[in-house]
């Protein structure tokens, strides 16, 4: 039995999405309505199912026909009524289209039999702009005690529907018009009920048929075919049913029932199949291609005469054609020794620059390793002996090496396009201009130096710090090569590209800012310059180069969608020229720069570290505590999130970018969706593309690269902390 002293419950509007929602956050005790726990039954049955079914409803309820919909309804509103029109006055939210919908509504509240349209044209305003919308409807009541409470609509919009039907006629229509046009006749058989037949006006031109004969059925089109095809003609037709093909192809002969004659028809049909593949329907085209068929006849006949001739011309030069195909084998075979020889050319290449690049690097790197490996061996041989003076500068040769082995990897990434840069938009002339003390420092007193700027430079964008690398390194290759003084000559100019030039072919058509550096000094040779880029490739004695300062910035160009070039001869000196590509916006600003005594100090901030490699997890939680953070660690993704979602405050998510399985910025990304504040310090050793793409840290992100020394990353957690 129901309970029929059950207290009403506002149970009814659970669900329904987004409209569940607003409903439930609608301030109805202000409304004429009252609170839901006061609305009659009927309304909140009604309610119940507008939220519950996916078909898109509507309610009017009560004299001010207070409206009620859900989200599939919602979907057909524009910005103008959704979601306004919860809760409003049903006349003044469709005063426009009221003369229209106002009287049927009007009719069933006032008791009146339902009503229903089918694709009506009802004009309405949406999204700001006037839509013919056509609509399939109907208006029903909702009782209350006696009479009627309000109206329920169950509605779709058919727009889509009315269009593609208009459209169905007018390609029907443009069909006929063309089967007129080309003499091609129309055919559709319904396969479902025993090839029941209907065919075009065309088709009946074409077969010789009366007019009466548009329905003929299956046998009579048999009986027309011409006896010799007539059987297989048939069982293709029956075959094609049957196999589950869609599209069917024939040409047969009939016998025109008009004239007698025997003319040929090819057929093109698509068959029709339901989801299980079984036939429903057959549409084809007809065509008369008795003179295509008359045609091909006479070409095969004449191209068989032209075989005959061919065959007796060959009689005649058989001689000459054996020893043509024999010139022709020895071609073919020094072609693919050649191209063998090639190949084997280009391996051997290959094999070379690799093993002088990974030579390079063990040379390098073994060095500086022993610098390390021995500073700390000594280190720890005089603290087992008790002995701890002079540790500080064992400490700082470690430190040393440790750093060349930093740069030496930098260079490696840039020559390979996998440094992480920093672009900027920058003024070139004011770059250079400041750089002319520290130039003027490092090439000595022997050499002159000159700057010429363009007084109307475009900007370029780039990272400043390895454009100053670069022109710095520049300097310093131009002043080894002017031992006995000289002039070195830095000058900036506009460089539009219209074509490809055979000093820059790389480059894209468009505009770019030239900074060449040229001396005066020994110059270097075509075979020189060929691998000026070549990593490791140096003309200097051992120990005064690493050969990797033109390879950084040739990689430094390219990955900035620019280009470098070199010309040099012997005793004329050298030009090196940079492109880099015009950016119009507004330059940046150098920052002042952090004194590297003053350590930033946590007031007790929580940091999430996320690192798998758990050295560099270790060092950097200690310093962190150091600093007075108070620090929790994750060493992947998912227990990143873990931590998170535990954790009801954190200050900064501090995490590797190459992490196992979810990265990075997958975690970020995750991350940011419960908190979407969260201050982020990316760490990389390594930037792939990922981390280089446009658009990779949004606002409230940061990175900083490996290796880092723990004054520079300590400050810069300090500093997004304190953003």
């Amino acid at each position: 039995m129901p309970d029929l002293h059950r207290k009403p419950s506002s149970d009814f509007l659970a669900g329904g999405g987004e409209m569940g929602a607003l409903m439930r956050a609608y301030d109805w005790a202000s409304s004429p309505l009252g609170a839901p726990l006061l609305w009659p039954q009927s309304l909140r049955t009604a309610v119940r199912i507008l939220l519950n079914t996916n078909h898109p409803m509507f309610i009017f309820w009560g004299p001010d026909l207070i409206q009620f919909y859900n989200d599939a309804y919602s979907r057909t509103l524009g910005d103008e009524r959704h979601p306004s029109a919860l809760g409003a006055c049903g006349r003044a939210c469709w005063a426009e289209i009221w003369p229209l919908i106002g009287p049927e509504i009007e009719q069933v509240m006032a008791g009146g039999p339902a009503t229903w349209h089918e694709d009506r044209l009802i004009p309405t305003t949406r999204d700001g702009r006037l839509e013919q919308i056509y609509w399939t409807y109907g208006f029903s009541p909702i009782d209350l005690d006696d009479g009627v409470g309000g109206v329920l609509v169950v509605c779709r919009d058919v727009t889509a529907d009315h269009v593609a039907a208009e459209q169905a006629r007018e390609r029907e229509a443009e069909l006929t018009r063309v089967q007129q046009i080309g003499r091609i006749g129309g055919l559709e058989v319904d396969l479902r009920t025993g090839f029941r037949n209907r065919r075009s006006p065309e088709y009946l031109l074409v077969h010789g048929l009366p007019p009466e004969a548009a329905n003929e059925s299956h046998d009579d089109w048999v009986n027309r075919i011409h006896p010799d095809d007539r059987e297989a003609t048939d069982a293709a037709f029956k075959n094609a049913v049957k196999s589950g093909v869609r599209e069917y192809s024939v040409r047969y002969r009939i016998i025109r029932p008009s004239d007698g004659e025997i003319r040929w028809i090819s057929v093109k049909s698509m068959i029709e199949r339901d989801v299980n593949g079984r036939a429903l329907r057959l549409v084809g085209a007809h065509t008369d291609v008795t003179d295509e068929v008359n045609a091909e006849r006479a070409l095969r006949k004449s191209e068989e005469e032209a075989r005959e001739l061919a065959g007796k011309l060959a009689e005649l030069n058989a001689t000459l054609e054996q020893r043509v195909e024999e010139k022709t084998r020895e071609r073919e075979a020094t072609g693919v020794q050649l191209k063998a020889t090639e190949e084997a050319l280009r391996q051997a290449q290959k094999m070379e620059a690799v093993g002088q690049l990974t030579g390079g690097i063990a040379h390098d790197f073994n060095n500086l390793l022993t610098g390390i490996v021995g500073s700390l061996d000594l280190m720890r041989a005089r603290l087992a002996k008790g002995r701890t003076e002079g540790l500080t500068r064992y400490v700082d040769a470690a430190m040393n090496s440790a750093n060349r082995a930093a740069a030496l990897t930098h260079r490696l990434l840039a020559f390979a396009r996998r440094q992480p840069l920093v672009p900027k938009s920058i003024d070139a002339n004011a770059l250079v201009n400041s750089l002319e003390d520290l130039l003027r420092r490092t090439i000595g007193e022997r050499l002159d130096l000159v700057i010429v700027v363009a007084p109307d430079l475009w900007g370029t964008l780039c990272d400043p710090n390895q454009l100053e690398s670069a022109l710095l390194n520049l300097a310093i290759n131009a002043r080894d090569a002017m031992p006995d003084g000289g002039k070195l000559t830095i000058a900036t100019a506009n460089a539009p590209q219209e074509t490809a030039r055979a000093e820059a072919p790389v480059l894209a058509p468009g505009d770019y800012i030239c900074i060449s550096v040229a001396d005066t000094g020994t110059g270097m040779s075509p075979e020189v310059v060929a691998r000026a880029f070549d990593p490791f490739f140096t003309t200097k004695p051992i120990g005064q180069g690493t050969g990797l300062g033109l390879s950084m910035i040739y990689g430094f160009a390219r990955q900035s969608n620019g280009h470098v070039s070199i010309d040099s001869r012997p005793g004329r000196g050298t030009v090196v020229k940079l492109y880099l590509p015009r950016h119009d916006g507004v330059a940046a600003t150098n920052p002042a720069a952090h004194p590297r005594d003053v350590a930033p100090v946590a007031t007790g901030e929580t940091v999430l570290v996320v690192e798998d490699e758990p050295v560099v997890r270790t060092v950097i939680m200690e310093m962190l505590l150091d600093q007075g953070y108070r620090v929790l660690e994750a060493v992947d993704g998912p227990s990143g999130l873990r931590a998170l979602l535990a954790e009801p405050r954190v200050d900064l998510l501090l995490t590797d970018v190459g992490l196992p399985g979810m990265n990075g910025r997958q975690l970020a990304d995750q991350a940011r969706e419960t908190r979407p504040e969260l201050k982020i310090l990316f760490i990389t050793g390594y930037a792939e593309s990922v981390v280089m793409a446009e658009g990779f840290l949004l606002p409230g992100m940061d990175m900083i690269t490996k290796p880092f020394d723990l004054d520079n990353l300590a400050r810069r957690v300090r500093e997004m902390v304190t953003k």
